[in-house]
């Protein structure tokens, strides 16, 4: 198997399943990792106190203990790399149509045609063979898998056609989310306009609720095969997934790439749905997607529900009504929350930017990767799977925890040193108090400095000067920097008419100055004056 490095998260889905009771052949093959891997992972995890017999610890405390003694040695896989340059010509060689070669063969003769030989391993060649699927083309036959009742749920989007969104007021594609419980054949449809990633747990939140119950498994396109963007299939990456699956007590088993005879129950039954949607569309082409959901229980329930299977012969509500309802795991008590979780950096002002708010994050965490929970209510932050930051969902621009900043920061804001920036501009007028006010409210800890600059500048002008400039600076929609509001104010110094006797003339200004009489010119021919 080509290497992989394995996540945190991962270690943790391993540890659940082997904690459920999974094989480790059947635990390697859902993670997509060595059976070895698993075995190093899980021998870590006995020598921190993890026992099948005992309950499992929560994640939160058990993960930093294992974590700590994990070494992740990530192999660079360098020769697998150099020889996958080779791909091409050595699947015609295994593949010819005349002289195909067994991959040993055409190995050899790769090594030979271009002085491979001693330079990479055998070894080195199969993990390449193995990762980019290189054997002979050979006749495919199926072998039709049938599980027990309450064993697998098979899940897949499928693209239905075009409907009225009278929200957004136009065209939108509409996609269908099914789920079909490989026992029964019965299933859950959903019709929705998004495939972001709470669309997609939020519509398996609602079929759990439909059935109502849990199977133990639940198969997923894998993240490879292109149906969805990556974040929503990948239980590595969407979090809010993972999180689901674990709090219905069930397991993810994504599909292998290009495989979709993995789940072939539910992609037969995309066909199916797709004829239901248009025919519904055909009978009410004004019909809404709330509507069209409802229409569609209803022919699962009346319709689809009710006629045999082409395979099993039975009707897929009856067998789920005799068979299947009573294997499903009971819903918990209370719903999953559907969350959204982001990836945010930890800027130097100790700030988050999530959904265009900005949440403050405590002083070691600057300059980090943070994950980010959000949920209706609150936003949960995290670093290393540690709950570092809890706020709750912010309805201003800026979410801040003064404690969150350094020591000497909180000592200057404790001091009063805005409110005395504050009381100084109100010495100077209304005007200017409300621009020094309105800078500090939007950002004490980042504005101060400027908010500073401001006041010491006011200091040296006329109050009457800085009032008009202050009142000119409130209608502007940019920020008042210390340069900007310099340059109002000498604007309206010039612009302000002074009288000329008032005037303060300099040494050099005053040695050109004359009576007005000097420049009275006089002759000796008094008659002509």
């Amino acid at each position: 198997m080509a290497f992989k490095r394995i996540q945190l998260m991962e270690i943790w889905e391993i540890l659940r399943r082997w904690h459920d009771g999974q094989t480790i052949s059947t635990i390697a093959a859902s993670i997509g990792c060595d059976r070895k891997t698993v075995r190093t992972y899980l021998r870590l995890a006995c020598n921190q106190g993890l026992t099948r017999e005992t309950v499992l610890e929560r994640k939160e405390d058990f993960l930093p203990r294992i974590q700590a003694a994990i070494e992740h040695v990530h192999s660079k896989a360098t020769k697998q790399a150099f020889l996958s340059s080779y791909g091409d010509e050595i699947l015609s060689l295994v593949n010819s149509t005349e002289n195909p070669l067994k991959p040993k063969t055409a190995f050899e003769v790769i090594c030979e045609r271009h002085d491979l030989t001693g330079k990479v391993s055998y070894s080195s060649f199969k993990r390449m063979a193995r990762a980019r699927q290189i054997s002979p083309i050979s006749k495919r036959t199926t072998c039709r898998i049938e599980l027990p009742p309450g064993e697998q749920l098979q899940v897949d989007y499928g693209t239905m056609g075009r409907l009225y969104d009278p929200l957004s007021q136009r065209h939108r594609t509409v996609h269908a989310f099914i789920g079909t419980l490989s026992f029964s054949r019965h299933k859950f449809v959903e019709f929705v306009f998004s495939q972001d990633q709470q669309s997609f747990v939020k519509s398996h939140v609602t079929m759990f609720q439909f059935f109502p119950g849990v199977t133990k498994t639940i198969v997923i396109d894998n993240l490879k095969s292109g149906v969805l963007k990556p974040d929503i299939y990948d239980v590595t990456l969407n979090r809010a997934y993972s999180e689901m699956a674990e709090h219905y007590h069930t397991f993810i088993d994504p599909g292998r790439i290009a495989s979709p005879k993995d789940k072939g129950k539910v992609e037969r039954d995309v066909k199916t749905v797709r004829e239901f949607f248009r025919k519904t569309l055909a009978l009410h082409p004004a019909i809404t997607l709330t509507e069209l959901n409802r229409l569609a229980r209803r022919w699962l329930l009346d319709d689809y529900g009710q006629r045999p299977h082409g395979t099993t012969g039975a009707k897929p509500l009856v067998l789920f009504n005799d068979y299947e309802q009573k294997a499903l795991i009971p819903l918990p008590p209370e719903p999953y929350t559907v969350a959204l979780w982001k990836e945010a950096t930890v800027h130097p002002d100790h700030y988050i930017q999530v959904n265009r708010h900005f949440y403050s994050i405590p002083d070691p965490f600057v300059g980090k990767i943070v994950q980010v929970k959000v949920t209706p209510s609150t936003i949960e932050v995290f670093h290393n799977e540690r709950l570092i930051k809890t706020h709750p969902l912010a309805r201003t621009l800026r979410s801040t925890d003064w404690s969150d900043f350094p020591s000497n920061v909180q000592h200057a804001l404790d001091g009063g040193l805005p409110r005395l920036l504050c009381m100084k501009a109100r010495h100077i007028g209304v005007n200017f108090e409300t621009l020094i006010t309105q800078m500090l409210s939007l950002h004490a800890y980042m504005n101060l400095r400027r908010a500073q600059g401001l006041v010491t500048l006011a200091a040296h002008y006329p109050h009457e000067i800085v009032e008009t400039a202050a009142e000119r600076a409130l209608t502007l929609r940019s920020p008042v920097t210390y340069r900007s509001f310099k340059h109002i104010l000498e604007t309206f110094i010039r612009d302000t008419s002074v009288p000329s006797d008032e005037l303060q003339l300099s040494l050099e200004t005053q040695s050109f100055v004359r009576p007005m009489d000097y420049f009275t010119h006089t002759t000796g021919d008094t008659n002509n004056v």
